[in-house]
């Protein structure tokens, strides 16, 4: 999960927000209301013929679609994995790619049988990775931590025990173990950290900066992975199975600068942080007046307010309740017996939020069409209270066009009481008459007050009274686009890299470890957790698409909803650009989390878009979040995430491995550089926001660039912005088709997106096909029209030749996939508790399949859920060409086709 969102849940804690930017920086309605109104025919229509399709949760049968071979036991049989070069490789210089996923809490102690099972099943469908997740979890039971103790600094003997030997059993199936240190720890009165009660969800944020957690950090490290594996006779630190460790999930102390998180932190941990800010300010200024002359050196005199009716003397003239998309919904509201605070002019402006939305920007205050000037100095400041402790997030951004932040991009933290908060920032990238002053409201229920909102020109340091930096009492700043904003964002960018270098050097030069070490995920602190990531070993990201919102209430699983739309329909690549935009240059990167949670319909798109994605990017891995695992409910969908169950997913795994751990599909010719200067990252934050993407535009390239070139980020060095953004790499963007090479997203002109990929031996068609004919370089499929026209193929030579050589291909053919009974409400967005019981429910897509091949003879079967033959489907070999039908009538979603040169 976001942690720029400050909604942390104990469910399914590890679930990004979906798409490209967060929520509060999601810049235009227009995007999803456009994708909306291409949402699929099945709405309203009868659901096309399903079939029982279960793939049992204890299957290593040695079948057509067991890849096992493609992962050597045991792991780490040919050394540790180490990075060079970009990539991964083991000690004999083979290059080594990962297909993982993560197995999470109380999945991560099972029992010695169930172990044994699960991971012969994984090694059949060619997992080599698997991430180790979320064992320090509160909720998990077992869990990691001895539940008998009042503090989480001993371990639990048996669920230490199961660990073990699930990670022996992983390594003798050829799958490595990447163990996570710090995820959801929830501390203990008996820690002796203060306020325990009151820390951020799952320890996040001070974990980078409060002493003795990090101390406490430390000592786990040390109990977990310097305690000797009785099954493999290796401490963590020495076997080279373990081949990563992550320090720090999804948590950035920048991040939290920037959504108002800090503010809300205890008052120890406020001290703390404000103690290591002030020596940060007594190092690099020496005195007060140093500070003085450096913080005001950009100060102007103010100009008039520009706002209309700022005083709402006139009710809610000239502002704009917008409700983006619904269920979002609330009313303006000038109550009379609300009086605005002392030395006020002017009434109360009530927002009452009566219905959340899917992201909280669905539902904004607005004051459109200001005439702001490029480069120059605003000032923003406004009184606000509200019902309950709340964050309302403030912003100035174009209110046409992609609506991206030009200046202001900042969270306030509300309480019962009125405050006033001010902000001062500079305009970058504005548009003559087309900007706005945005208050975002969809983060929480209930009522908002707003008095003597003002923006006007000019900008004016303050220096309270006592503010002394030999005396450390300069107070804690916020990010902006000024000095004392450049100078904060800066301080929490050294802070969280100098906590990053004391775990490595702690986990690589006292305890000896051996595994390839990350800190966080690169997106957490937007440019300055990318940055921070550049001394890790490699790169990591998470990403999730149309991840489930809940309107009303966080985590409430009666209550949810999904767009359901496919990404195929995303001409941009969706998630999958974003991803390619945060890849460090000259490092190994992988994905440790991803998925399209179900129950969406589009779901079987997951695998075969990633999977192809990555071999064009050159990624070194990713994992599907979560594995699930269990014999429990194994027939079924088990909710938004798991994919051991469900065949959407995990029909493709074998095809998976084929494509990205033999290296397929060619990657992209030509590699597109972003340089910045590591000098000049706290400078783009503050003009930008958290997130990036303004200096990718300002290079030149657009979005879609991922879908035709590699994509890498460095901060190496080079010229203060803007000529800081210097890409790499011949490109004609005005000219470019929609896509070249192996690897073809067709643009959305018409109603049918398809993507392709083509290798010699591993082929991929993904998207709305229903109605049309599709080939790729000798393999051709004719869909028959469903209500849906959605379907995902691939096609795969088992035996690694080239198509029409090869003497064994599988088909995998998947469309919608749901569990028997499953309820949709009426416009297919949500099932609420409705998830139904097994058997999965697999549509059978139907459709004429034409082959080239050099065969004489050639014959076509269907084959069950663990891949045995059920029966012969008729098919014909004329000139080359097999031709079979498939559809319900065969009940499966894979088909083989056996070869032969000889009759």
């Amino acid at each position: 999960m976001n942690v720029r969102t400050g909604k942390l849940a104990a469910l399914v804690v590890c679930a990004a927000l979906a798409g490209r930017l967060s929520a509060q920086d999601k810049p235009a309605p227009v995007k999803d209301a456009a994708l909306s109104a291409q949402k699929p025919a099945a709405v309203g229509q009868e659901p096309a013929p399903m079939f029982p399709f279960v793939l049992p949760w204890d299957d290593a049968s040695k079948t057509l679609v067991d890849v096992s071979a493609l992962n050597p036991t045991p792991a780490g049989r040919d050394g540790f994995i180490v990075a060079k070069n970009g990539h991964f490789y083991d000690e004999k210089n083979r290059r080594i790619r990962f297909i993982g996923a993560s197995i999470t809490a109380d999945n991560a102690f099972p029992d010695k049988a169930t172990a044994q099972a699960e991971a012969a099943r994984m090694h059949k469908f060619g997992f080599n990775i698997m991430r180790l997740h979320h064992m320090d979890a509160s909720w998990s039971k077992p869990g990691i931590f001895d539940p008998a103790q009042n503090d989480t600094q001993h371990l639990t003997k048996d669920a230490l025990d199961r660990l073990d030997y699930l990670i022996y059993q992983l390594k003798e199936n050829g799958i490595y173990a990447n163990l996570n240190l710090h995820v959801s720890r929830t501390y203990l009165p008996g820690d002796n950290l203060p306020e325990t009660d009151k820390l951020p969800g799952l320890g996040k944020i001070v974990t980078f900066f409060y002493p003795r957690m990090i101390e406490l950090q430390k000592q786990y490290a040390r109990d977990l992975l310097t305690h000797l594996n009785p099954y493999t006779k290796l401490r963590y630190v020495e076997d080279p199975a373990v081949a990563v460790v992550e320090i720090n999930n999804e948590n950035t102390l920048l991040g939290a600068a920037f959504d108002g998180s800090l503010d809300a932190l205890p008052p120890a941990y406020k001290t703390e942080l404000a103690r290591q800010w002030s020596v940060w300010l007594k190092t690099k200024y020496a005195t007060t007046e140093g500070l003085r002359r450096a913080w005001s050196a950009g100060d102007k005199p103010y100009g008039p307010n520009l706002l209309e009716n700022a005083d709402f003397m006139r009710g809610a003239e000239h502002w704009t309740l917008e409700r983006n998309t619904a269920p979002a919904d609330g009313a303006l509201e000038l109550p009379e017996n609300v009086p605005a605070p002392n030395g006020v002019a002017g009434k109360v402006l009530r927002v009452q939020v009566k219905t959340l939305g899917g992201q909280n920007w669905h539902l904004q205050l607005h004051q459109t069409g200001l005439d702001l000037t490029e480069g120059e100095p605003y000032t923003v400041s406004f009184w606000a209270k509200a019902d309950r402790n709340r964050p309302l997030p403030v912003g100035v951004r174009l209110d046409t066009g992609d609506y991206h932040n030009i200046g202001l991009d900042a969270t306030a933290s509300l309480t019962t009481e009125w405050r006033q908060f001010t902000y001062a920032f500079t305009v970058n990238r504005s548009q003559r008459s087309h900007n706005r002053l945005s208050f975002v409201l969809g983060d929480a229920l209930g009522t908002v007050d707003l008095a003597g909102v003002i923006l006007r020109p000019g900008a004016q340091t303050e220096f309270l009274g006592g503010l002394s930096v030999e005396a450390a009492t300069v107070p804690p700043a916020h990010p902006a686009d000024n000095p004392a904003g450049r100078d904060w964002i800066a301080f929490l960018i050294e802070t969280e890299r100098a906590y990053m270098a004391t775990m490595r050097d702690f986990l690589k030069k006292e305890l000896k470890v051996r595994a390839n070490i990350t800190g966080s995920q690169v997106t957490y602190g937007g440019l300055g957790g990318a940055l921070r990531e550049t001394d890790s070993d490699f790169g990591d990201i998470h990403s999730y698409w149309q991840h489930p919102d809940f309107p009303r209430k966080q985590w409430d699983m009666a209550d949810w909803r999904i767009a359901n739309i496919a990404m195929t329909r995303d001409a941009g690549g969706g998630g999958l650009s974003y991803l390619a935009h945060y890849r460090l240059a000259g490092k190994p990167f992988t994905v440790s989390e991803y998925n399209h949670p179900a129950p969406n319909d589009f779901q079987a798109e997951t695998i075969p878009l990633l999977t192809a994605f990555a071999c064009l990017q050159d990624w070194d891995g990713y994992y599907l979040f979560e594995y699930g695992g269990g014999r429990s409910d194994s027939d079924r969908i088990k909710g938004f995430f798991a994919i051991d169950s469900n065949p959407a997913k995990m029909a493709f795994l074998p095809a998976a491995a084929l494509m990205f751990l033999r290296n397929d599909l060619p990657l992209a010719r030509e590699e597109l550089r972003l340089h910045l200067s590591a000098d000049n990252v706290a400078n783009l934050m503050a003009k930008n926001g958290a997130d990036g993407g303004p200096e990718w535009e300002a290079a030149g390239v657009t979005y879609p660039s991922a879908l035709t070139h590699r994509l890498s980020l460095s901060f190496a060095g080079g010229k203060p912005a803007p000529d800081d953004a210097n890409p790499a790499g011949k490109r004609d963007e005005a000219n470019r088709p929609a896509s070249v090479g192996p690897f073809v997203w067709r643009a959305i002109g018409n109603d049918n997106p398809v993507v392709t990929a083509d290798s010699p031996s591993s082929k991929m068609i993904v998207g709305f096909l229903g109605g049309q004919s599709v080939e790729v370089a000798g393999w051709r499929v004719a869909m028959t029209a469903t209500p849906s026209q959605f379907a995902a193929f691939t096609l795969s030579a088992l035996d690694g030749r080239a198509m029409e050589q090869s003497r064994s291909l599988l088909l995998t053919a998947v469309g919608r996939v749901e569990n028997t009974g499953m309820q949709w409400n009426a416009d297919r967005t949500s099932v609420g508790e409705h998830w139904g019981t097994g058997p999965t429910l697999a549509e059978g897509v139907p459709g004429t399949v034409t082959i080239t091949t050099r065969a004489v003879r050639a014959t076509v079967y269907a084959l069950d859920g663990t891949g045995k033959r059920l029966a012969p489907v008729p098919s014909a070999l004329h000139g080359g060409v097999l031709t079979f039908v498939i559809g319900p009538a065969h009940k499966t979603l894979w088909y083989e086709v056996e070869a032969a040169w000889t009759k």
